[in-house]
Parts: C-alpha cells; structure tokens; sequence
C-alpha cells in the first residue's frame, strides 16, 4: 500500500481524541489528534456546520470541492496535497486532512526563487480547479524542504474569477510535460472514466464541464492567462 493511501485510511479509521480551534479565516477549522492503539496523528478538520456562506460560495460544499481538488492532484501527480478524507467528526461530516508541520515565516513569497518548477505546477493546477483564494501563505515548506499546497476550498465555482498572489507566472509557457498530464486529464474527463466518477460526487455537471474548458483552454494555448492586479488578486494576500 502507498504511503498517501495508508494515510487516507489512517484519517478515515483512527478516533478523533483532541481537538482544538484554529481561529482564523471565516469558517470554523479544528487541529485534530486522531489514535489508534499504536500510532497517533495530527489532522485539520473542517467541518460542513462551520461553514458560513460568502458572496460567491454557498455553505455546505466546501468541504467536498477541497477533496475534489486533491482528488485531481492525485492524478496528476502534482502539486503535493496533503492527504485528505471525508467522514465524521465532532461536529458531523466534513474533512480531515493530514497537518504538515512547517516554518510559519516560509509562503510563497520567501519561496518563489528557489522552488519556481514546484510553484509553476501549483498555478497550473490552480487554474485547472479555478482556485479563487490563492494567498501566499497556503504554500507551505514542511521539514524536508518539500512544497505543499494547502486550502483548496474556494474552488470550482464558473461564476467567479481566478484569484492568486502568482503573478510571476502570468501568461507563462507552460513545459509539455505538464500539458500532456493536463490533456490525460482532460481525456478521462471527456471519457467518464474513474476520476469522473470520482468528481461527480464532490462538484455539479455543469463545475464539471467549465473544469473540462479550462484543460482544453491550456492544451490549447500552452500557456497560463494574463492576470490583472486589479481582478486576479485574493485579500488579504497573506
């Protein structure tokens, strides 16, 4: 068994003891300590009942599109997400992903020069998922000097805009390596094959269908879109 699979089951099965608020951001988010008889591990779990409604997301769903994102990352390979489930906790159903201890002071600004091949990967999957809330602080560095994307809620929705802290990637040539997972995504969209169906739980057709527009879109031009520092930036960007 893989190490991310062997994770999933451990978030999936061990019991949820401590728990404790992390108070920040607009929806409630719990770190969690989740033991077996052997092993202990820590886990952020956001619920669907702390979630509050935003100008351009409805409540109760974020939960389901950050496990669609992670869903797509593991196809593509990339970018590293940590691993993620979706079950019950304390406070009902919602998601337990694994906590990656890391430097606070390290995000995307201290990294960019010296991670640019990693963070290209991560924009490009951005754009993919329509990622509105790209800030600074949701790459982290863990222990070992890997990159990790985290908080991948505000995702999917067509009816808003691509928002990032990125801009040195703006209208990007983007390697064909890179393309060629893109368009092995987009195939297994168009084929309803199993990450389809895996999707098809977690966001609507019509999320479904814009996800499958933005591939063709980067297949096409090769290339990530101009971003506007007056439309394309999150707040705050940290």
């Amino acid at each position: 068994m893989s190490s991310q699979k062997s994770l999933e089951n451990k978030l999936q099965k061990f019991e949820v003891k401590g728990i404790g608020e992390i108070y920040q951001g607009s929806n409630r988010v719990f770190l969690c300590e989740l033991v077996n008889d052997e092993e202990k591990i820590l886990s952020v779990y956001k619920p669907f009942k702390g979630e509050k409604p935003l100008v351009d997301f409805f409540s109760g769903n974020l939960y389901s599109r950050e496990k669609a994102a992670y869903e797509i990352s593991k196809f593509l390979d990339w970018p590293n997400l940590p691993p993620l489930v979706i079950r019950e906790g304390p406070y009902g159903i919602g998601s337990f992903q694994k906590y990656i201890i890391h430097d606070p002071k390290e995000n995307y600004f201290t990294l960019f020069e010296s991670h640019k091949e990693n963070l290209l990967k991560v924009i490009v999957f951005d754009f993919i998922i329509l990622n509105t809330d790209r800030k600074a602080g949701s790459i982290i560095l863990d222990e070992n000097e890997n990159i990790w994307s985290i908080d991948q809620a505000l995702t999917f929705n067509p009816y808003t805009r691509f928002r990032t802290v990125m801009f040195e990637f703006s209208n990007q040539l983007i390697e064909e390596k890179i393309i060629q997972k893109v368009k092995k995504l987009s195939n297994e969209l168009n084929n309803k094959a199993k990450i389809f169906k895996d999707l098809e739980k977690l966001i609507s057709y019509e999320e479904m269908d814009y996800l499958i527009t933005r591939c063709e879109e980067l297949i096409k031009n090769k290339k990530l879109p101009i971003l506007d520092p007056n439309y394309n930036v999150p707040y705050p960007l940290i």
